[in-house]
Protein backbone atom coordinates (compact mmCIF):
# COMPACT_ATOMS: atom_id res chain seq x y z
CA UNK A 1 0.00 0.00 0.00
CA UNK A 2 1.53 3.72 -0.65
CA UNK A 3 1.96 5.66 2.13
CA UNK A 4 -1.08 8.27 2.24
CA UNK A 5 1.00 11.18 3.95
CA UNK A 6 4.16 11.72 6.31
CA UNK A 7 3.99 11.13 10.18
CA UNK A 8 5.69 11.64 12.98
CA UNK A 9 4.85 9.63 16.32
CA UNK A 10 6.18 10.90 19.64
CA UNK A 11 6.67 8.75 22.52
CA UNK A 12 8.58 7.57 25.08
CA UNK A 13 6.91 4.82 26.06
CA UNK A 14 8.23 2.00 23.81
CA UNK A 15 4.79 -0.17 24.11
CA UNK A 16 3.39 2.56 22.70
CA UNK A 17 5.64 2.92 19.74
CA UNK A 18 5.51 -0.29 19.11
CA UNK A 19 1.24 0.38 18.73
CA UNK A 20 1.65 2.79 16.85
CA UNK A 21 3.86 1.41 14.24
CA UNK A 22 1.35 -1.16 13.90
CA UNK A 23 -1.45 0.91 13.00
CA UNK A 24 0.61 3.24 11.21
CA UNK A 25 3.84 2.11 8.97
CA UNK A 26 2.22 0.23 6.59
CA UNK A 27 -0.42 3.40 5.21
CA UNK A 28 2.03 6.39 6.17
CA UNK A 29 5.61 7.13 5.58
CA UNK A 30 6.34 6.81 9.79
CA UNK A 31 9.12 8.53 11.27
CA UNK A 32 9.05 7.82 15.27
CA UNK A 33 10.67 9.53 18.46
CA UNK A 34 11.12 9.01 22.16
CA UNK A 35 11.77 12.27 23.29
CA UNK A 36 10.99 16.12 22.73
CA UNK A 37 14.36 17.22 21.64
CA UNK A 38 14.60 14.82 19.12
CA UNK A 39 11.00 15.34 17.76
CA UNK A 40 11.83 18.62 17.18
CA UNK A 41 14.76 17.95 15.03
CA UNK A 42 12.53 14.96 13.17
CA UNK A 43 10.26 17.69 12.76
CA UNK A 44 12.41 20.14 11.53
CA UNK A 45 14.26 17.95 8.72
CA UNK A 46 10.90 15.17 7.75
CA UNK A 47 8.64 17.93 7.39
CA UNK A 48 5.86 15.86 9.17
CA UNK A 49 1.90 16.15 7.64
CA UNK A 50 0.76 15.20 11.22
CA UNK A 51 2.55 14.39 14.45
CA UNK A 52 1.28 12.21 16.84
CA UNK A 53 2.41 13.67 20.84
CA UNK A 54 2.67 11.92 23.98
CA UNK A 55 2.46 15.05 26.95
CA UNK A 56 4.16 13.20 29.12
CA UNK A 57 8.27 13.17 28.59
CA UNK A 58 11.69 13.10 30.29
CA UNK A 59 12.90 16.41 29.04
CA UNK A 60 10.87 18.61 26.89
CA UNK A 61 7.18 17.82 27.25
CA UNK A 62 4.37 17.40 24.95
CA UNK A 63 3.00 20.75 25.63
CA UNK A 64 6.28 22.80 24.79
CA UNK A 65 6.99 20.69 22.02
CA UNK A 66 3.91 21.88 20.43
CA UNK A 67 4.27 25.55 21.45
CA UNK A 68 7.62 25.20 19.50
CA UNK A 69 6.26 23.43 16.43
CA UNK A 70 3.81 26.13 15.75
CA UNK A 71 6.32 28.85 16.50
CA UNK A 72 8.24 27.70 13.37
CA UNK A 73 7.27 28.49 10.23
CA UNK A 74 7.81 25.24 8.08
CA UNK A 75 5.93 23.73 10.50
CA UNK A 76 2.52 25.89 11.83
CA UNK A 77 0.25 23.98 9.39
CA UNK A 78 1.35 20.44 10.51
CA UNK A 79 -1.83 18.67 11.85
CA UNK A 80 -0.52 17.99 15.95
CA UNK A 81 -3.28 15.65 17.69
CA UNK A 82 -1.86 15.11 21.30
CA UNK A 83 -1.95 11.62 21.97
CA UNK A 84 -2.20 11.00 26.01
CA UNK A 85 -3.73 9.19 28.97
CA UNK A 86 -4.29 12.24 30.49
CA UNK A 87 -8.05 12.42 30.08
CA UNK A 88 -8.72 15.31 32.40
CA UNK A 89 -10.90 18.33 30.81
CA UNK A 90 -7.72 20.66 31.96
CA UNK A 91 -5.35 18.64 30.67
CA UNK A 92 -6.64 18.43 26.82
CA UNK A 93 -7.74 22.26 26.87
CA UNK A 94 -3.68 22.76 27.83
CA UNK A 95 -2.71 20.94 24.90
CA UNK A 96 -5.64 22.98 22.66
CA UNK A 97 -3.80 26.26 24.27
CA UNK A 98 -0.44 25.04 22.95
CA UNK A 99 -1.77 24.89 19.46
CA UNK A 100 -2.47 20.81 19.15
CA UNK A 101 -5.29 20.09 16.61
CA UNK A 102 -6.88 17.48 18.60
CA UNK A 103 -6.87 15.24 21.45
CA UNK A 104 -6.96 11.35 21.93
CA UNK A 105 -6.73 9.69 25.08
CA UNK A 106 -5.22 6.26 25.97
CA UNK A 107 -6.22 3.57 25.39
CA UNK A 108 -7.72 4.07 22.30
CA UNK A 109 -9.50 1.73 19.64
CA UNK A 110 -7.68 1.33 16.62
CA UNK A 111 -10.08 2.18 14.17
CA UNK A 112 -11.51 5.30 16.04
CA UNK A 113 -7.65 6.46 15.98
CA UNK A 114 -7.16 5.60 12.35
CA UNK A 115 -10.24 7.67 11.66
CA UNK A 116 -8.94 10.35 13.51
CA UNK A 117 -5.72 10.69 12.06
CA UNK A 118 -7.66 10.18 8.18
CA UNK A 119 -10.16 13.32 8.81
CA UNK A 120 -6.94 15.33 10.40
CA UNK A 121 -4.77 14.72 7.30
CA UNK A 122 -8.02 15.22 4.75
CA UNK A 123 -8.57 18.39 6.55
CA UNK A 124 -5.15 19.61 6.03
CA UNK A 125 -5.50 18.76 2.09
CA UNK A 126 -8.21 21.01 2.35
CA UNK A 127 -6.87 23.63 4.02
CA UNK A 128 -3.76 23.83 1.78
CA UNK A 129 -6.29 23.57 -1.63
CA UNK A 130 -8.04 26.43 -0.03
CA UNK A 131 -4.86 28.62 1.09
CA UNK A 132 -3.36 27.89 -3.18
CA UNK A 133 -6.64 29.07 -4.69
CA UNK A 134 -6.52 32.46 -2.31
CA UNK A 135 -3.58 32.90 -3.61
CA UNK A 136 -4.21 31.85 -7.20
CA UNK A 137 -7.58 34.11 -7.00
CA UNK A 138 -7.56 37.92 -8.35
CA UNK A 139 -7.88 40.38 -5.58
CA UNK A 140 -11.83 41.63 -6.71
CA UNK A 141 -12.50 37.75 -6.57
CA UNK A 142 -11.25 36.96 -3.01
CA UNK A 143 -12.94 39.38 -1.17
CA UNK A 144 -16.19 37.11 -1.97
CA UNK A 145 -14.31 34.53 -0.74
Amino acid sequence: MQAQGKILAVDDDPNNIAILEELLENRFDLRVSSNGEQALEIAREFRPDMILLDIMMPGIDGYEVCRRLREHDGLKDTKIIMVSARAMNSEQLEGYHAGADDYITKPFDGDEFLEKVHVNLNLKNAEEVHRIERVKCPDDIRRFM
